[in-house]
């Protein structure tokens, strides 16, 4: 090589080494240096086979692979990143992304976060200064009506918006340079991922290629464009405001590594463009492809008066009234209603079997859900469906925690199989909220590869070692039955493992009439 072009070339490295170690100064955008040619595209196009009509899919059941598939999306992203989200826990993962999306921004990637308005967001994502950056668009979700003076912002119910008070954007995505999107159970926060110090959940994401990613993008831009979007003005952002953007970027960084180090830091902090690449490379090679509906609910729909099932409950419901042999299902908060246990009660009088995991008063993170659950089970059992409850200490939960220790086991998931063929994975609960109050999404995949797949995982919880199955005894009696450690099976009259203060609670929640908000 000629040394014009040696001088050239290891500028341009030490160029890259100083953006890599030094932040901005003043909240001014960092210089960006010499970048790889290789984009995420570039990464789908090198491992998949793309038909017409089709796109890739694959599950992310682990914690950890599914927080690294999302780092590394950041991470790899050279021009866009759209980030769709119901609750943004201030926590390690929260704080983690909240820093590497900034970095992202930094070297010219245009991000736009959208979250629900009613559930608290990280801290430094919902400050002034996070907006003041000029990559960065931050916007809320919230139904309500736009008050004045001193109840600005607040959800404070209004006449006529009672019931648009208790809607939720539920919806889970992120969309990666338009070329790569996930979706499925997971919010931000540690206990999705494995890593909370107090209680973990088993959940399941999707990471998909292919014209699926567009479909999801029109869903963002439909709430990214809607009215009852509120996003922040950007002719009221101060010069006070871009000079907190640089103290913000050295306050986030030292918070992610406090928080890391509490928890022990059981995942990485960042990744190199290097390992970002890699990570995804291995990732869209397990990819299947197969045809698929890529479902969402209309943000209009927190518009609705009366009550309106949800257009993504009506593919599940179609789907399930098509089985032939089998439907196997998680879900999480399972709160079925009267038309949707007519539905069961018909699959199954055609000989169909209907196996149902969902949450134990146990490993449940929220008691008033619980007694949803349970005031359905009788209903839910005569319906023909075989019911099973999470075991909070089941064997495998060590698959799915990664904090220092073993905490209990909850469930988050919403994912099904059908006749071994059709496959859904997404946010959508079989409770009353996702049918008639939130808004929701998810894919519905068509492919035997793909079902076997997410059915031997599905399977996996049903076992007696990992949950309760649950049968009446001669009297009308509920019993739980499931197997100890060692392997010896055990029957229970009460919900195992729950405490007595949790049983307290249940019990009041039980008595009260509000099924149709849970």
């Amino acid at each position: 090589m000629k040394l014009w072009p040696r001088l050239l070339l290891g500028g341009t490295l030490i160029l890259q080494a100083a953006c890599g170690t030094s932040g901005p100064k003043n909240g001014a955008l960092p210089t960006v240096g010499f970048v790889s040619q290789e984009t995420i595209a570039h990464a789908c196009r090198q491992r998949t086979v793309r038909r017409e009509g089709t796109a890739g899919f694959e599950m992310l059941e682990d914690g950890r692979e599914s927080f690294l598939a999302r780092l590394a999306m950041v991470e790899a992203a050279q021009r866009t990143l759209d980030v769709q989200y119901y609750i943004w826990r201030d926590d390690v993962v929260g704080t983690t992304f909240a820093d590497r999306l900034l970095a992202a921004a930094d070297r010219g990637v245009k991000v736009r976060l959208l979250l629900d308005n009613t559930t608290d967001a990280q801290v430094e994502v919902r400050s002034a200064a996070l907006a003041a950056h000029p990559n960065i668009r931050v916007a809320f979700f919230n139904p309500m009506t736009d008050l004045k003076g001193i109840f600005a912002g607040n959800p404070i119910p209004v006449i006529g918006e009672i019931d648009r008070m208790q809607s939720r954007m539920h919806n889970k995505l992120m969309i990666a340079d338009g070329t790569l999107v996930m979706g499925g159970g997971r919010n931000l926060g540690d206990a999705y991922f494995g890593i909370d110090r107090r209680h973990n959940m088993r959940d399941l994401d999707f990471i998909a290629a292919g014209p699926v990613v567009e479909a999801a993008a029109r869903s963002f831009q439909l709430f990214w464009r809607s009215p009852l979007t509120r996003m922040g003005d950007q002719t009221k952002i101060t010069d006070r405001d871009r000079e907190e953007l640089q103290d913000l970027r050295r306050h986030i960084a030292r918070k992610k590594r406090t928080l890391a180090m509490r928890s022990g830091r059981p995942f990485p902090l960042s990744l190199s463009r290097a390992e970002s690449l890699d990570t995804l490379h291995k990732i869209v090679s397990r990819m299947i492809w197969a045809e698929y509906e890529f479902v969402a609910d209309p943000p209009e729909r927190m518009l609705r008066q009366g009550q309106v099932a949800s257009p993504v409950w009506r593919k599940i419901e179609t789907a399930v009234r098509k089985a032939k042999s089998d439907v196997t299902m998680h879900a999480a908060y399972f709160i079925p209603q009267e038309d949707t246990l007519e539905l069961l009660r018909t699959t199954t009088a055609r000989g169909v079997q209907v196996q149902v995991l969902t949450n134990s008063l146990a490993s449940i993170d929220g008691v008033a859900a619980m007694a949803g659950i349970a005031n359905r089970r009788a209903d839910v059992l005569d319906s023909g469906v075989s019911l099973f409850e999470l075991n909070s200490h089941a064997a495998d939960r060590k698959d799915y925690i990664h904090a220092r220790r073993l905490t209990p086991l909850g469930m988050h998931t919403k994912g099904f199989v059908i006749d071994d063929r059709l496959s859904f994975i997404g946010s959508y609960n079989m409770d009353p909220r996702s049918k008639y109050i939130n808004t929701e999404t998810g894919v519905i995949i068509q492919s035997a590869a793909f079902a076997a797949r997410l059915k031997s995982h599905l399977m996996k919880g049903l076992q007696p070692e990992n949950s309760w199955h649950i049968t009446r005894a001669a009297n009308g009696s509920f019993i739980w039955t499931g197997q100890l450690p060692n392997g010896w099976r055990t029957v229970r009259r009460i919900e195992p493992g729950a405490s007595l203060v949790r049983r307290l609670e249940y019990c009041i929640y039980r008595c009260l009439p509000w099924e149709d908000l849970l």
